[in-house]
């Protein structure tokens, strides 16, 4: 059957050992008649060397399966020598042409031909005319040999490359092709199969077909061979699994094809191609496509539904709520101060507290509930429909539980909490995006209340739609220089004079008028606006402060600076800037710094303040007292001055327990080389008991309210332009303000 596609012995070949055979054979006879006749043994011994010399060409260039060019003059030589001493008729020139016409172009066939029988007249031209006769007629009777010789020799060579071609293509081909008799054995194989399943052609032949496939594959090629010997030259594509040379198993595409009634073939043609990878591409392409749809529908860090799928839920409830009559819930949740805890200890953090959320919420839910992630640190709950609002309270007071427990990270225990806003269908909209809307609302509401859990009051909902309108402003307001500075005095306790003023920014809005920091600050953190806004205090408060001291007045400036300004590497850079912008000298700059903020991330916040200080500037610690850690860092950190925080100072004249706290504090700073300022000044009592207790500077009501740049030049020129200490305490004569 290996005969299919690569017969053993082309025709071609066949016709020229025939040819050659019948060209030796006419020269035998010959030869042993020119040994009769011959008078000489000399000639005898010539002519046969001759004889013996042409048949070994001819032999050496079939051999070869070509004939040197050159060669052509010697070998018609040699025939005119043979014909010159053979008697009787040619048939060594008959036989051998045609030989000969099989090799050569058309040219060189014809113009031998043309040799030869010249050399034919030429050696019988002297045995007289009647040979002659006899030789035209030969040669006229042998014209169309060459050529139809060397046409069959062109056809059949290209019948045998065709043929060559053919088999190398079948033997060499990425796909297996085998022949299955129909006894179902293999027949055939080509050589394919050693690449694609490891077996050597030779080791398959009647091995049965079904003993390579898999068993549980069997049933599909028995039932196609079964169909196909019924239907001549049916073909059908089959997917099996074939074993491989190792013991494994492939996966191929078949193309089987009944040959049956071919009489070239005889057999099932099988056409394998090893669909293994394509398979595993087409495999990880699905789990690519549903990964892609997983990623869609998913928020990467937590795992958790987004805001995609949230809303398409939200839908399909709404819906079926719609159409049963019922209530559906939805609940919000935002997390507090959850961008300054990202800002102080980095990224990583508020990752690691975001990825943890996700158990803690589905272990407060009864399972059937939708949690999502629908924003930075925002989730959001789906209850299950027919719920009520007092049920969505509770899961909502369940889950601020959950939140608000202790969270580790790096050896820190950090408490988050939350604030939870609930809105339900269809009391409170007839939407998805209202139902959203109006449950953001009340979250917003539940925080300005110090967290917890609050349900939409439609009566709260304009001040949430207020802030929301200045969260979009803010930043064109801090273009637009909206945000103006007001400055509360600060006293030298010692001298009476006004030594400095404390910057507070304001927001002069153009529809709802002076807003205090309140209003505007914590969005402005949580949407990262901490750094321009900073920038445009610290430029605003060192103009002033410039105006203020070419009018002759040795007064300083402070400026608060918030969480993201701490972890700010360009802040020492801007502050430098800024100074040398405004030719103010750095000790004339104070900068002032929560204990709480530094003590969030204190290495990170030690180098900015280190930089600042050694630029000059003088670093305030604001509220002392109120954290739980500034003792272990107040030998650590850059710090000149202690604020001592208002909840101390204020009616310390009243309550001994307060007034001993500052008394304590105010030696604490003098013990460290520190400048003591107390906050919250309101009577002269308190004054005098600072004064007492030997603090350096106040600020507070009793010395002035925050005021606008120009006033406070006035201010300044009131309280420093008097000549005496006593004359330069006008708060004295006034009474005292509660706040």
């Amino acid at each position: 059957m290996s005969a299919i596609f690569t017969p053993p012995i082309a025709p071609l070949e066949r016709l020229r050992l025939l040819l050659l055979l019948l060209a030796v054979a006419s020269a035998v006879p010959a030869l042993g008649a020119q040994i009769l006749v011959s008078e000489s043994l000399a000639t005898s011994a010539g002519v046969t060397l001759v004889m013996i010399a042409l048949v070994l060409h001819w032999a050496i260039g079939y051999r070869r399966t070509s004939f040197p060019l050159w060669a052509e003059p010697l070998e018609v030589a040699a025939l005119f020598v043979l014909l010159r001493a053979v008697p009787g008729d040619p048939f060594l020139p008959l036989f051998g042409l045609i030989f000969r016409s099989l090799y050569g172009t058309l040219p060189i066939v014809l113009t031998r031909y043309a040799l030869w029988m010249s050399a034919l007249v030429g050696a019988h031209a002297p045995r007289g005319s009647v040979h002659l006769e006899e030789d035209v007629e030969r040669i006229i009777g042998m014209v169309i040999a060459p050529g139809v010789m060397h046409t069959l020799n062109v056809a059949l060579a290209s019948i045998q490359a065709n043929e060559r071609r053919l088999g190398s293509l079948v033997q060499n081909a990425t796909d297996v092709i085998s022949v299955i008799g129909d006894d179902l054995r293999v027949r055939w194989q080509a050589d394919s199969i050693r690449t694609v399943l490891g077996y050597e052609p030779n080791r398959v032949l009647r091995t049965p077909v079904l003993d390579l496939v898999h068993e549980d594959d069997r049933p599909v090629l028995e039932r196609y061979f079964e169909s196909a010997r019924e239907h001549a030259g049916l073909a059908e594509t089959l997917a099996l699994r074939v074993r491989h040379r190792d013991g494994s198993y492939r996966h191929v595409e078949v193309v089987a094809a009944n040959r049956l009634h071919d009489e070239s073939v005889r057999g099932f043609v099988l056409n394998m191609r090893d669909a293994t990878d394509r398979l595993r591409l087409e495999s990880e392409l699905r789990e690519l496509a549903a990964q892609c749809e997983y990623d869609a529908l998913h928020d990467p860090l937590t795992k958790l539904p987004n805001r995609r799928q949230l809303f398409a839920e939200i839908e399909k409830s709404v819906a079926r709520a719609r159409e049963d009559g019922q209530s559906v819930a939805l609940l919000l949740i935002d997390l507090d101060h959850f961008k300054e805890l990202n800002d102080t200890l980095g990224h990583g953090a508020g990752d690691a507290l975001l990825a943890e959320l996700r158990p803690r919420l589905s272990t407060a839910l009864e399972g059937s509930e939708l949690v999502a992630r629908i924003g930075g640190d925002e989730f959001a709950v789906l209850l299950s429909r027919g719920q009520e609002a007092e049920h969505a309270r509770e899961v909502g007071e369940r889950l601020l539980a959950a939140i608000q427990k202790p969270f580790q990270y790096q050896q820190l225990t950090i408490v988050v909490r939350a604030s939870v806003g609930i809105a339900l269908y269809p009391d409170h909209a007839q939407d998805v995006e209202t139902l959203m809307q109006r449950a953001d609302v009340a979250m917003y509401s539940a925080k300005a209340g110090n967290g917890g859990v609050e349900i939409y009051n439609a009566s709260r909902d304009g001040n949430s739609r207020q802030r929301l309108t200045l969260i979009g402003e803010l930043p064109q307001a801090i273009a637009a220089h909206e945000l103006i500075v007001m400055y509360q005095p600060q006293i030298d306790l010692g001298t009476g004079l006004m030594t400095g003023a404390e910057a507070l920014v304001r927001w002069q809005h153009p529809r709802y008028g002076l807003l205090g920091p309140d209003a505007f600050l914590p969005m402005a953190e949580q949407i990262g606006l901490m750094r321009p806004l900073t920038l445009h205090v610290l430029d605003q408060a060192l103009a002033d402060l410039a105006g203020w001291r070419r009018q002759g007045f040795d007064v300083s400036v402070a400026v608060n600076l918030a969480a993201p300004n701490l972890i700010d590497l360009a802040l020492p850079g801007d502050v430098a800037q800024l100074l040398d912008k405004w030719g103010i000298e750095p000790h004339h700059l104070r900068l002032e710094v929560t204990e709480t903020i530094i003590g969030a991330d204190p290495v990170r916040v030690g180098e900015i303040l280190t930089l600042l200080r050694d630029m000059g500037v003088i670093i305030a610690l604001d509220d002392f007292g109120t954290g739980s850690s500034s003792l272990s860092f107040l030998r650590k950190l850059p710090v000149d001055e202690l604020k001592i925080d208002k909840s101390f100072v204020f009616g310390m004249d009243r309550d001994p327990h307060a007034a001993a706290i500052v008394r304590a504090v105010v030696t604490l700073a003098h013990e460290l080389e520190l400048k003591a300022v107390a906050e919250g000044v309101e009577t002269d009592g308190v004054r005098k008991l600072l004064v007492e207790c030997g603090c350096d500077h106040a600020q507070g009501f009793l010395f002035g309210r925050p005021i606008p740049p120009k006033e406070l030049l006035a201010r300044i020129r009131d309280i420093n332009g008097l000549e005496s200490v006593e004359r330069s305490m006008p708060w004295e004569r006034r009474l005292p303000v509660r706040r």
